[in-house]
């Protein structure tokens, strides 16, 4: 389980039966967020923005996939290939609370532990900051 400052968060792996639908969900409410962030008039978004290639990479098959839950919902997700390539998104309305850092950590250490090369970060040439 994760601490985070304002709730108690739960580690899972996003491919377990008991989560179907619930890794589609995420992806759904990332693509909003994308959209929403494209229309004139925006309101000033709060973080990073993952563009549609990481999405993508996070919803393809990959050797590991945890997740983050808040209740029965799905907030963040990282995906890690075979070639130590991490992808990692959070909620907009979760961001800036060390989410993806406590992420980052769990799944370094669970990589180095079963012998995966070193983690780097994938990250689309369209990808920027937001806002």
């Amino acid at each position: 389980m994760l601490h985070m400052e304002t709730a108690e968060l739960l580690l899972t792996a996003v491919d377990h039966p008991s989560l179907h639908g619930r890794l589609t969900a995420f992806l759904d409410e990332l693509r909003n967020e994308l959209r929403y962030e494209g229309r004139i008039g925006r309101r000033p978004s709060i973080g990073r923005i993952p563009s549609a290639a990481v999405i993508d990479r996070l919803g393809a098959d990959r050797s590991m996939r945890l997740g983050v839950m808040s209740g029965r919902r799905l907030i963040a997700v990282v995906a890690v290939d075979n070639d130590g390539s991490v992808a990692l998104a959070v909620l907009q309305e979760f961001q800036r609370r060390g989410v993806a850092n406590e992420l980052m950590q769990v799944v370094t250490e669970r990589a180095a532990a079963i012998g995966y090369p070193p983690l780097h970060r994938f990250t689309a040439p369209s990808a920027r900051l937001a806002g």
